[in-house]
């Protein structure tokens, strides 16, 4: 285990940092330069009064091998390269930090994220998680989103953009366990930018893909696959094959040695989206051992790591499998058709969360700003440790989403967010004088639906996170999960429901309305003739009577139809909200059709005058205004469309 030897100092307790500063030299060395097993190089930096810190020492090239210091204490530091225990070079006076880093590195404090000064941090961005801008590096795209008020992001070792340093050139071959140069130059590029824009960044490093031979699959292709002459018959055994966690070490060692100096990194992510990997999806009972690798990997990086930076892998899927229980902090992620209730009903228990991709289902959405800022405040609002964070980054500049995240930067900044880290997500009723069309969405995924009675207009926006939209056939193979959805309310006066109906299985479902226990609708979905999901279809629709409605859905087809929406004619108010607060503070979002006179309840705040800055969320401009709390709900006039209230005594 690599030791951090400093008087009065253990691990990243110092209350300050120095550097960075680099030493480079060349060494004389036999086999492989980055396996540790051959050639372990390791620096001790002696600095003043002899305090002495050890760092891993990385292979660059051309028989040189580099360090890279942080220090607890500022000044002049010599460097001892010691390769297999033994003195093999010293440098005197190698390296002078006296520059403090602004705020050393990011933590967990509490149910959130704090750095080494005390100083909150809130992610807000998005992911950058390849090149895939024409003519725009993922460094350039990184420096973008600081620009644009982000100080977070999500980057993936990838083979197809070059990043993925034991992925070979097309065509080309690695030598034993070597890793391949120019990859590492690349990351050098990204942790610069990332430093220069204020942006920290969860450090991908496996992705699914290339353990997956049904989902993203590029096992085809990966060098370790015995078909390419490596050494893995089957990518189900990346998990457990003792040449395979020895080489994912190599790489986890050199990703440390390299890059942990940089407060850039936020966190080291193990895997994306490991639920796709074959370990899982096709062999189930082998998920143990996902789980066994993920903590041996989890204890292997925080034995190597001097400065203790987190670590985290994600899942868009069930995180009670156990693969998460040694991770810092939650990463999952969530494609359905209502992103504010997917995100913002969801609730962490024992360690910080928030969403690390988030994106309507099939792909990107028409309307973008509306579901980005969704994501944003969904997550803000629901007390977790982050925004939600959307991963189409090729959509950005596409759907002119940069002013939506610098009035999102505007609230983190100025609403009183950061010092409540004790404010709890509230149910709200916000109401209208003017009646609007009702629309509620599916929130969750692809499980069983917890809410299959709806009764309108009063629901809470977050609670629809428990009402999957792949709607289960009562007659179909996935009974256990089938149920019909009821939807009630009165009506004042007749109108129409319209059910919005997404892709379609391979094996065909159906619609049948009932509207007070009379039939109105009955549609058969065919199965796509080319085989695999039909996208989307028009909608049901069906009319009611005034006064109490109830509807019943059902599907007796073969296997799920996607019911995405419900919209009911002239039900609901023409605004809606979600927000948290104390008893005290509160931050609320308001938004739809018409904001000019509003009502808020359910605020739990004391009763009294209060101060409101209203920021506007689709542009960060801002205004003043007052309000009296009476029995937990004021009214306020004249908004914008889409709004952030931060309201304080």
């Amino acid at each position: 285990m690599l030791c951090f030897l400093v008087a009065g100092v253990v691990g990243n307790i110092s209350a300050a940092w120095y550097g960075p500063a680099t030493v480079t030299v060349p060494l004389q060395y036999s086999g492989d330069p980055y396996d540790p097993e051959v050639n372990d190089v390791r620096v001790d930096f002696v600095g003043p009064h002899g305090a002495t810190v050890r760092r891993l020492a990385y292979f660059v090239g051309g028989g040189k091998f580099a360090a890279t210091l942080v220090a607890p204490s500022p000044g002049k530091y010599s460097a001892r390269f010691m390769l297999n225990g033994k003195m093999a070079a010293e440098v005197r006076n190698a390296v002078d930090v006296e520059k403090t880093l602004p705020h050393g590195f990011i933590g967990v404090k509490g149910s959130r994220f704090a750095w080494t000064d005390g100083t909150p941090y809130f992610p807000l961005g998005y992911d950058y998680g390849w090149q895939g801008i024409p003519r725009e590096s993922v460094a350039q795209g990184v420096t973008k989103i600081g620009k644009a008020g982000g100080n977070w992001s999500r980057i993936w070792t990838s083979h197809w953009d070059s990043k993925n340093p034991f992925f070979p050139e097309k065509g080309q071959k690695l030598p034993g366990r070597e890793l391949r140069q120019e990859p590492l130059k690349t990351w050098d590029e990204i942790v610069d930018a990332a430093n220069k824009a204020g942006v920290s960044f969860q450090f991908v490093l496996f992705h699914h893909g290339p353990y997956s031979t049904t989902t993203d699959s590029n096992w085809a292709e990966h060098p370790w696959n015995t078909a390419n002459g490596g050494f893995l018959k089957d990518p189900t055994d990346f998990f457990v094959d003792p040449e395979a966690k020895r080489r994912s070490k190599i790489w986890l060692r050199y990703a440390v040695a390299r890059y942990a100096h940089s407060p850039a990194i936020m966190a080291w992510e193990l895997f994306n989206e490991v639920q796709w990997v074959d370990a899982i999806k096709k062999n189930p009972s082998r998920t143990p051992d996902v789980a066994a690798w993920h903590k041996e990997m989890i204890a292997f990086v925080k034995s190597i790591d001097p400065y203790h930076h987190l670590v985290t892998s994600s899942s868009s899927e069930s995180l009670n499998s156990g693969i998460f229980d040694d991770v810092d902090y939650y990463q999952p992620h969530t494609y359905p058709a209502n992103v504010l209730a997917s995100i913002g009903g969801t609730k962490f228990k024992g360690k910080p969360g928030f969403f690390g991709e988030f994106g309507p289902p099939g792909g990107p959405g028409s309307n973008y700003n509306k579901m980005v800022r969704d994501g944003i405040y969904g997550g803000m609002l629901a007390g977790h440790a982050g925004a939600g964070e959307y991963w189409f980054w090729d959509q950005v500049d596409r759907a002119k989403l940069g002013p939506s995240y610098l009035a999102a930067r505007k609230v983190i900044d100025e609403s009183g967010l950061l010092t409540h880290p004790d404010a709890k997500p509230w149910t709200l009723n916000v109401d209208t004088p003017k009646r609007a069309d009702l629309q509620v969405s599916a929130g969750g995924g692809w499980e069983k639906s917890t809410l299959t009675e709806l009764d309108l207009p009063k629901v809470d926006v977050r609670a629809l996170g428990g009402w999957s939209p792949y709607f289960q056939s009562l007659d179909g193979a996935n009974k256990t999960w089938a149920s019909p959805l009821i939807v009630k309310f009165k009506a004042n006066e007749p109108g129409k429901m319209q059910l919005g109906v997404g892709q379609i299985s391979a094996a065909g479902g159906t619609l049948t309305v009932w509207v007070n226990d009379k039939q109105e609708f009955d549609q058969k979905y065919a199965p796509p003739a080319t085989g695999g999901r039909r996208g989307v279809r028009a909608p049901a629709i069906v009319d009611f009577p005034a006064g109490p409605v109830v509807v019943r859905i059902e599907n007796h087809g073969k296997d799920w139809v996607r019911l995405d929406s419900i919209t009911v004619s002239k039900l609901g108010p023409a605004a809606n909200g979600h927000g948290m607060g104390t008893r005290n503070w509160a931050l609320v979002r308001t938004f739809g059709s018409d904001t000019s006179d509003v009502k808020i309840s359910g605020l739990e705040l004391r009763e009294g005058k209060y101060k409101v800055k209203v920021f506007d969320a689709t542009d960060p401009q801002t205004s003043d205004k007052q309000v009296e709390v009476k029995k937990g709900a004021f009214e306020i006039k004249d908004l914008p469309a889409d709004c952030v209230l931060a309201i304080r005594k």
